[in-house]
């Protein structure tokens, strides 16, 4: 799954709290403040995991979450509804049914949000070296011969272009 989290909520404190939580951690965060802008916001960027408050402006937040789950290419993702109204055992059952993977009430406590994250999330971290790029040799700048390197990579270039076409 992406290295991306959209937080969707209202409550900007709320939002930029979260924001701040997790860009600490090293993951790209995006946001939107109504269920509208949220949906079209995790349709176009496919993030890892949503934290999305219950009560939002245009688009419920349990409706935005059933629609991530129903949709196709979204299902996987990871859906954390937070809520400062709906309190108690009978909101933690309901949201089952709606197809979260989890609530949180509000205030928020950020050592279980994120001890959930890491148990429940697999997440790719974008700076993350590939084990085959580790076996690559350094290369040695000096014993390059830059006219040789820029011909290969004009080389390279003119096949990538070509197969576009």
């Amino acid at each position: 799954m992406s290295a991306i989290v959209a937080v969707i909520d209202d409550d900007r404190v709320t939002s930029a709290m979260l924001e701040k939580l997790f860009q600490e951690k090293g993951f790209m965060v995006v946001k939107a403040f109504d269920g509208d802008t949220g949906w079209r916001l995790v349709k176009e960027i496919k993030p890892g995991l949503v934290i999305c408050d219950m009560l939002l402006p245009k688009i419920h937040g349990a409706d935005l979450c059933q629609k991530i789950k129903q949709d196709p290419d979204l299902k996987d993702t990871k859906v954390v509804l937070i809520t400062a109204v709906y309190k108690g055992a009978t909101s933690r059952l309901d949201i089952k049914g709606i197809g979260a993977d989890h609530l949180f009430e509000k205030p928020i406590n950020t050592q279980e949000l994120l001890s959930w994250v890491e148990k429940n999330v697999q997440i790719k971290k974008k700076n993350k070296v590939p084990p085959e790029a580790e076996k690559v040799p350094p290369i040695n700048i000096e014993a390059v011969d830059i006219d040789d390197f820029m011909n290969q990579l004009r080389s390279m270039l003119t096949e990538d272009l070509e197969k576009k076409k």
